[in-house]
């Protein structure tokens, strides 16, 4: 029963997003933040996949190809955001994308390295994804502070509950478990 609800919980969190995505360009009519927010919704869905499948390895060259030209395009992507926020002075959602730039990169390292690494190395890991997620935490609350920015707090917040999923399935199989629903909704 756990499973079934951290997966309809899943789902629902994607399923926002996506709804999200599409109304940034539909009501705010911000063209930056569909893009961002479209590519982001790439990648995630390749770090979701990958995160959910780690330690099966790739069914053949195509999977692998696929996944990283995903991956690619995506980052692409991010980063001409991330440019377009810098050139146009928008600070926090700059500082916001280059943050989760490094929560990626590190998740990445962590999908990639799949626990072969010790405790001191895990400790460093763990301390850097504390900063990183301290800073976006600080990022939605200033949205969710500003009135007219209803809609980028709402964002923030659900990119936060997003990547919880995938950090519970990268814990997960660091340490030989299923995702806890429990654990994804508190």
């Amino acid at each position: 029963m756990k499973l079934v609800a951290f997966h309809v919980f899943k789902w629902t969190v994607y399923a926002l997003l996506a709804l999200d995505t599409l109304l940034f360009l539909s009501v705010v009519g911000k063209v930056t933040a569909f893009v961002d927010g479209a590519a982001w919704l790439v990648l995630l869905g390749v770090m979701e996949y990958e995160s959910s499948t780690l330690g099966e390895g790739y069914s053949g060259r195509w999977e692998k190809l696929i996944l990283t030209g995903l991956s690619l395009f995506a980052y692409s992507m991010i980063l001409t955001a991330l440019y377009g926020y810098v050139i146009a002075g928008e600070w926090l959602d700059a500082v916001n994308a280059g943050t989760w730039m490094g929560v990626c990169a590190v998740l990445v390292y962590q999908m990639y390295a799949a626990g072969a690494y010790g405790r001191t190395e895990y400790r460093l890991i763990t301390a850097i994804k504390v900063v990183l997620y301290l800073v976006l935490i600080v990022c939605a609350v200033l949205w969710t502070m500003n009135s007219q920015k209803a809609l980028d707090a709402a964002d923030a917040w659900l990119w936060l509950l997003c990547f919880a999923v995938i950090e519970l399935n990268v814990f997960g199989f660091e340490n030989g478990e299923e995702p806890d629903a429990e654990a994804a909704v508190s």
